[in-house]
């Protein structure tokens, strides 16, 4: 295998073989001549005009070689006068001290060159077939006139002459290698450049202002083995936009490019097949909606003569304007569900998506009859309007929106009132409800009222993989879809091989094993999946040390990078990917032929997802799952990171409707890294919290665009008292700021109250004032925003509401992860081996457990392997609590440290230093919990919890 190293030939050795029979000695040499002393200023003047003579005549002709004679003189050693022997796979040149008439070229006596490469290394070079034959003059180094005549110049620091600056340009454009004592022409493969095919590949993105990176970078890009287990940072340094309003960051600039890049690649391709055929097609669809008129618009947009099972319902049901909910696996072909259907629909198609990188691959992989769009919370202004005017002239058919921007009020007063919508489709639509595996607060916040009042839409269309009974049905109760629209297709596909195996203490080399053994061996392209990111770098780097060509992949890589990385594994350039959660979604690669679970997946529905990225193409692919106590372990221990106790809640409702009295309409803010650590509380779940404040039974508040909200603020070309008279924006700036240096401190949210406003108008003014010259500024501390509707009569009951709901999300996480562990350790040790189970293999026994915990007839119980209480425990608390009396801790804060799980109050950079970190992993976190609340009671008084 090639990799990134030098491997050039550079690790042949430059002592001469030994040989058992050395020649006979050659007769002695004349000796050489004594140095000279230095000429005379006349004879360096000559020397130097020889030179150049000289220079330029071989910089026009090509050098001849020396003529042979007919007795070679032999070689022999200058110091000792030894002769040395002339039988050697090599020459060997000797160096004398020519005279002023002598040509500084014909100086030494030249060998065959090419021995060396030009590169640094010279030990990894693994040829046999050397050839010593080829006779390549070589220029030999300047002699000691020759550097004084130069050192002489370079004193005088005269300006060049043309005449020798053309000649070192054209000796420059020449190859010229080394020149050493041995050579040896050992030429290297030629490097294979990698052709743009305009789809937005490395290639691309190396050239925009990486030029010089990129020639470097190409020459190693086939068969890569260097991983990124090398950086030492992966998040792009983030950099200000000098208008004040906004934060970029190198990862939101480069995710920018890809969405530019898929939009003009979905233009360019319309027009590829007769605009007339396709349109002739669909009207005879939308006169009627028959199997075989959907066939012919899908042989002609897709070039496929048949649907797969399910999608021909679904298309139908939306034709007719019914709403639907659509489970298929994973690569059966969603995403044509709604493609067919934007054809035919008179009104767009909004296509709601979690994640950026999938709806990018979603753009792109549009047929080249659909023209689409992207609406990116990363994208600048002028390419939102350009997007929106687009959409006001019906050019785009198909737009990808994510939740966060969809349910934006910027976005829904900015969007054109005269695009009609005919169709909106809820990508991963599992994400709506609470009990899925990965629960998203913005998708909560679609509801179907909402859909009607905003979009006057009727027909919605819900797809996801993997969903349970459960979820399902809290999907479809808010999107409002009757159980008679509900087509399911399965979870997996028969082509997948399944086996699970109980893996020791070195995970490492029990992945090694298996990938060199067969059926692996025959995989061309493995997708290997871990939980956490610097996993992916350590395994990526030791299959890179064992000539298996893989990249790492994960959220911390750069947006380029990982783009690359997808693009060099669907070329086939590489043949594992190592990498988390974040790889997959919307891969563009049919002939995945492995899948291993490094990690336990959370979940089944996790599970059945990324096994799915596997076999799309028919063929037989195999789904392997390393299963090991300590892992479980830590994957359980993370699932309690984000719940919460009930004190924290009721604190948190406190701060949310603070100054109650007076708060109801007021625009309000978070601040999201400081009420995070008073509160103990991560970011993700403040804000779901905050959603359900909004989207419960009585709705408190209504939550806002985030935003920066503390301003500093310089005034610069009219006195603010002035300015204030004629700007009433200003005039509250003026009166609800606080001045310090010359600059004015602010809330927005202050200010927009203060004068009826907008946190958005307030931003939009400053903006305006800066574009004039008047003021510069900067905003800073990230917040969520809301205006109170209704202040709660009773904090205290919806504190304890609120936390028996996120302690039931929080024990449905635990849950599905032991459900992944029941149906491993169920496989391993209590399969009967009766039903086509052999020895690791449990395709079987595998997928009936999966099918019964999605129909919801699978009863999970804690495996036996989490203890419940242990002896020393109380003990241990005790000791933690005395020797940390100055910290103010609630039970949950406690057994979190126990089980070595950091917090915003708690981090672990600082309290896993404590040797109780991580001591009780074993042992159920709510035993932990209660211990430690028994012992605060008893240490530090009830006041305290």
């Amino acid at each position: 295998m090639e990799t990134d190293s030098d491997s050039d030939g550079s690790h042949v050795s430059s002592t001469p073989p030994r040989h058992l029979n050395p020649p006979p000695p050659l007769p002695p040499q004349p000796q050489p001549q004594p140095p000279h002393q230095h000429p005379p200023a006349a004879i360096l003047k000559s020397a130097k005009s020889k030179i150049r003579v000289e220079a330029q005549s071989r910089s026009k002709t090509k050098r001849p070689s020396k003529p042979k004679t007919s007795e070679p003189e032999p070689p022999c050693d200058t110091r000792t006068h030894t002769p040395l022997p002339t039988n050697l796979p090599f020459q060997i040149r000797r160096q004398f001290t020519p005279s002023p008439s002598i040509s500084v070229y014909d100086s030494l006596e030249t060998l065959p060159a090419g021995f060396f490469s030009k590169h640094a290394s010279f030990s990894k070079f693994r040829k046999s077939d050397l050839n010593f034959e080829n006779d390549q003059p070589v220029p030999p180094p300047l002699n000691p006139e020759t550097a004084d005549i130069k050192s002489e110049a370079l004193k005088k620091k005269k300006p060049p002459n043309p005449e020798t600056a053309e000649i070192k340009s054209e000796s420059l454009k020449k190859k010229r290698p080394p020149i050493n004592l041995v050579t040896v022409d050992a030429p290297l493969p030629p490097v294979k450049v990698q052709k743009s095919n305009g789809e937005g590949n490395f290639v691309r993105l190396n050239l925009r202002g990486n030029k010089h990176k990129f020639v470097n970078k190409l020459k190693n890009t086939r068969n890569s083995s260097q991983s990124y287990s090398g950086r030492k940072s992966y998040r792009g340094k983030r950099k200000f936009i000098r208008n004040g309003t906004k934060s970029v960051s190198d990862e939101e600039k480069e995710e920018n490019d890809l969405i530019n890049e898929a939009v003009e690649e979905s233009q360019k391709k319309k027009g590829k097949i007769g605009i007339d055929l396709i349109d002739e097609a669909v009207r005879a669809v939308r006169n009627e909606v028959s199997d075989e008129n959907l066939v012919s618009l899908l042989k002609l947009v897709h070039g496929y003569d048949s649907f797969r099972d399910g999608q021909l319902e679904a298309i139908k049901l939306v034709l007719d304007g019914k709403s639907t909910m659509l489970v298929l696996p994973t690569g059966a072909g969603k995403s044509l569900c709604y493609q067919i259907p934007a054809m035919v629909l008179p009104g767009l198609t909004l296509v709601v998506s979690p994640l950026v990188a999938l709806m990018i691959d979603q753009l792109k992989q549009l047929p080249h009859a659909i023209r689409g769009g992207l609406l990116s919370s990363t994208q600048s202004p002028e390419e939102v309007a350009e997007t929106l005017r687009q959409l006001q002239e019906g050019i785009i058919k198909v737009l990808f929106v994510s939740p966060e921007k969809f349910l934006n009020p910027e976005f829904l007063s900015t969007y054109p009132a005269t695009s009609s919508i005919s169709l909106i489709v809820v990508d991963e639509a599992h994400c709506i409800s609470e009990w899925s595996h990965n629960f998203r607060p913005s998708y909560l916040r679609l509801r179907a009222s909402l859909l009607r009042a905003k979009f006057n839409v009727e027909c919605i269309l819900a797809m996801t993989a993997t969903a349970t009974t459960t979820t399902l049905h809290a999907v479809m109760s808010a999107l409002e879809i009757p159980l008679s629209n509900f087509i399911h297709k399965g979870l997996l596909r028969d082509n997948l091989q399944l086996s699970v195996s109980l893996s020791g203490h070195n995970r490492m080399k029990d992945l090694l094993m298996l990938i060199k053994s067969s059926p692996f061996t025959e995989v061309q392209s493995i997708i290997i999946y871990c939980k956490f990111q610097y996993e992916t770098d350590q395994i990526s780097k030791y299959l890179c040390d064992y000539n298996i060509s893989s990249k790492s992949y994960h959220s911390g890589i750069p947006a380029k990078d990982r783009r690359r990385v997808q693009e060099l594994f669907c070329s086939n350039k590489i043949r594992v990917v190592v990498a988390t959660v974040a790889f997959g979604m919307g891969l563009d690669k049919s002939d995945v032929g492995a899948v291993i679970h490094y990690s336990l997946p959370g979940s089944l529905e996790e599970y059945v997802q990324e096994i799915g990225r596997a076999g799309r193409d028919g063929r037989l692919s195999y789904c392997h799952l390393f299963f090991d106590d300590l892992t479980y372990f830590k994957l359980r221990s993370l699932m309690h990171s984000e719940g919460a106790d009930e004190y924290a809640i009721n604190k948190f409702l406190c701060q949310v409707f603070a100054d109650s009295l007076n708060s109801r309409g007021k625009l309000c803010s978070l601040v999201k890294e400081s009420t995070s650590r008073k509160f103990d509380l991560k970011e993700e779940v403040m804000h779901t919290l905050l959603t359900r404040l909004e989207l419960g039974e009585v709705q408190y508040l209504r939550l806002l665009p985030q935003l920066n909200v503390n301003c500093t603020l310089n005034f610069h070309k009219t006195a603010p008292t002035l300015l204030a008279d004629k700007d009433i924006v200003v005039a509250a700036i003026i009166k609800k700021s606080e001045t310090k240096k010359g600059q004015y401190l602010f809330g927005i949210p202050t200010v927009a109250n203060s004068i009826g406003a907008t946190a958005v108008d307030v931003s939009n003014h400053l903006q305006n004032l800066k574009l004039k010259g008047e003021v510069t500024y900067e905003l800073k501390d990230p917040a969520f925003c809301y205006r109170i509707v209704e202040i709660p009569s009773e904090f205290c009951s919806l504190s304890a509401h609120l936390t028996k709901w996120l302690s039931e999300v929080e024990s449905c996480k635990v849950s599905k992860l032991d459900t992944v562990v029941n149906a491993a350790v169920f496989a391993m040790d209590t399969c009967d081996k009766m039903h086509g189970c052999c020895g690791a293999q449990h395709t079987p026994c595998l997928q009936m457990k999966i099918s019964d915990y999605f129909k919801g007839d699978y009863n999970c119980h804690v495996p036996n392997k989490i203890g419940l209480n242990s002896p020393f425990m109380r003990a241990d608390i005790k000791v933690f609590l005395q020797s940390n009396l100055q910290a103010k801790f609630t039970p949950r804060a406690v057994a979190r440290i126990m089980h070595g799980i950091g917090s915003p109050a708690y981090p672990s950079t600082i309290w896993s230093k404590t040797h109780f970190w991580g001591r009780y992993t074993q042992i159920d976190f709510q035993a932990v919990m209660e211990a430690a609340r028994a012992e605060l009671l008893n240490v530090v008084g009830k006041e305290a919890v």
